[in-house]
């Protein structure tokens, strides 16, 4: 991300404080996950146990349901070794991909907006076999409703920093409350890649259908402050061209994956 853009996103955040009132009390959590591998739209990124942790900041603002979020996460290798994967080896217990989202929600009649800039910092960017990967910026929009008690949903990103290109996922989600405080959560979701895009992401230049990714998500309130969730997750590359790519490299192009993790909220 060059330095001039990163600085007036956090120059940005300041005016912020214009939509948001004196006396409101931030909703933050913070939180954990562990993870057998780390799969980014449908690239194994490591093919090892990962850690990623998360901080969430949500503010109400002075605009009728709507709401200012500002999140970050990350991933850390646990292993030297990232396996059969897309990041480079050798960096046990350092951060390898760091995000940072600032975004607006906002319910408009029976949708639930959302959009906002999203960041993606990778310090070893310099020693991917297939070419340099650095920092680079995306905005966004979200818009989902409910429609016979599932919510389907569609996400545009455009990358305006070093991508300049398109990548959109289409999807549905659907909860069950199996008990009380205990939450069953499937989300299935396809995405479309620009051919730029395609380029950062898989190392080939093939627009097209990429992933289809779906997870099933346990989620369990331990109390008023605490979060336990178990996760199941897969992912598969739908367009030929990426998926023979992907065997070329050698890399998995239908993961699967688990997840645990605790979130407190404060």
């Amino acid at each position: 991300m060059p330095r001039s853009l990163l600085t007036s996103l956090l120059l940005s955040l300041p005016l912020a404080g214009c939509f948001i009132p004196q006396d409101t009390q931030p909703q933050v959590g913070l939180g954990a996950r562990i993870a057998d591998k780390f799969v980014h739209r449908g690239m194994t990124m490591v093919n090892r146990q990962v850690l990623q942790p998360h901080l969430d900041v949500v503010f109400d603002t002075v605009v009728e349901n709507s709401a200012l979020g500002i999140r970050a996460e990350a991933n850390m290798d646990l292993k030297n070794n990232v396996g059969a994967a897309w990041f480079p080896d050798g960096h046990a217990g350092r951060f390898t991909q760091m995000e940072y989202i600032v975004d607006w929600s906002q319910k408009v009649g029976d949708f639930d907006l959302r959009g906002g800039i999203h960041n993606y910092n990778l310090p070893n960017g310099l020693e991917f076999p297939n070419g340099e990967r650095g920092g680079t910026t995306e905005a966004f929009v979200t818009a989902s409703t409910e429609v016979l008690e599932t919510t389907p949903y569609l996400s545009i990103h455009y990358d305006f920093d070093e991508v300049r290109s398109t990548y959109v996922r289409a999807g549905v989600v659907e909860g069950f409350e199996l008990a009380e405080n205990l939450l069953l959560e499937v989300d299935a979701s396809l995405g479309y890649a620009g051919g730029a895009q395609s380029s950062w992401m898989y190392g080939i230049n093939e627009a097209g259908f990429a992933d289809l990714r779906g997870s099933v998500l346990l989620s369990y309130g331990y109390d008023d402050r605490t979060s336990i969730d178990a996760g199941l997750h897969g992912s598969m590359m739908v367009d030929s061209t990426i998926e023979g790519w992907f065997k070329q490299l050698g890399i998995d192009d239908d993961p699967w994956w688990v997840s645990l993790g605790v979130t407190f909220s404060f």
